[in-house]
């Protein structure tokens, strides 16, 4: 069932904060942000300059620099096609139960080059044993030109998302270099052979090692740097495997996804596209579509159906998951081409009864 727009993270963020406007004079929209540049004495004569942002409190401060963050990241989302993929919750009972740390770091193939997710249906908590669930994530692909300086060839930047992050977690963000990074809730994933990085494992511990020793001040604290590694380590752990398993998904040849307007198109736009008898009027409404700020979602899984088995267990073995995994499948001429295969999680024993956690689903 489609939502409607703006209910996604990237709109609602962009409404509630009115961001369409500050893209007019995004100059004054950082210095409301991060203050102004303003010269101060720093010693033996020498002068430079700082931030200052006046008598803004602390937790007000740190939550400008993280409205600044978003609004460069949702700038960028905006300026490279808004697409958004959202997932079912059936596909993502499956996904959640699939292996993927062994998987090549060369097989992450992305759709686009900057997109987003809606995760709301996989009930990803914050923190453990925590109400309040992951919205979704910001996805960008970044490659070097040469250009920047930079010294990786690729990295993945995963950004997840939640309204009510900054709020909760401002004491803990205030510690992170916000020239650099968002938080603990943001991943940088580098795909470089040249780091001998060769696994997603290889990639995940490469970025909780980098969390600690480039994304914070270097004046901190060794004790702040080991909680800020534990926080951010446990939240790589309970997203990872998930998230990227939606990335390798996305880009399987197999892969269920629809698009389509959400329910909340404006009517008169509904009824001009029905009218449009040509492709070329399709195009002009298709438009004006997008120029009224919609663009079609990408939903995924909607044709997966699972249906749930009950039977009743009279064996000594226990039913249980088989976990699902990736097979990276040779084809074609001489085996000369490769896809990657989606070994779905099954049910061993399912005739003796459901799994001790979870239920027993299979695809229709």
């Amino acid at each position: 069932m489609s939502n409607e727009y703006l209910e996604y993270y990237p709109n609602k963020l962009a409404k509630d904060f009115k961001f369409e406007k500050h893209l007019k004079n995004e100059k004054r929209f950082k210095e409301y942000c991060r203050g102004k540049e303003v010269p101060y004495y720093k010693d033996e004569g020498n002068w430079g300059t700082k931030l200052d942002l006046g008598n803004v409190p602390e937790n007000e401060a740190v939550k400008r620099a993280f409205l600044l963050q978003e609004f460069r990241i949702w700038k960028d989302w905006k300026n490279l096609g808004r697409n958004i993929f959202s997932f079912s919750e059936n596909i993502s009972k499956l996904l959640k139960k699939t292996d993927v740390l062994d998987i090549d770091i060369s097989l992450i193939k992305l759709p686009y080059q900057n997109f987003y997710i809606d995760l709301s249906s996989a009930k990803i908590p914050l923190e453990e044993n925590s109400s309040e669930f992951i919205e979704g994530a910001f996805i960008r692909d970044e490659h070097d030109d040469g250009d920047n300086g930079e010294t990786f060839e690729r990295a993945i930047n995963i950004d997840f998302v939640s309204k009510d992050y900054i709020d909760k977690y401002w004491i803990i963000n205030k510690h992170l270099d916000w020239d650099m990074e968002r938080g603990f809730h943001s991943l940088l994933l580098f795909l470089d052979r040249k780091d001998n990085l060769t696994t997603i494992e290889d990639a995940i511990k490469f970025d909780k090692q980098a969390f600690v020793g480039e994304y914070t001040f270097d004046d901190r604290e060794d004790d702040t740097k080991i909680d800020l590694y534990l926080i951010h380590k446990q939240f790589v752990d309970r997203t990872i495997n998930f998230i990227i398993n939606c990335l390798l998904y996305l880009t399987t040849k197999e892969a269920d996804i629809e698009e389509k307007y959400p329910k909340d198109l404006p009517t008169y736009l509904k009824s001009k596209l029905a009218k449009a008898n040509t492709k070329r009027k399709k195009e002009v409404v298709k438009d004006e579509i997008y120029r009224n700020g919609f663009t079609k979602i990408k939903y995924v899984g909607q044709n997966i159906k699972l249906t749930h088995s009950n039977n009743g267990s009279n064996g000594d073995v226990a039913t249980h998951w088989r976990r699902g995994h990736w097979r990276n499948q040779k084809f074609g001429q001489n085996l000369s081409e490769s896809k990657l295969v989606w070994i779905l999680p099954t049910i061993v024993n399912k005739e003796k009864g459901e799994p001790k956690k979870g239920h027993i689903y299979k695809i229709e």
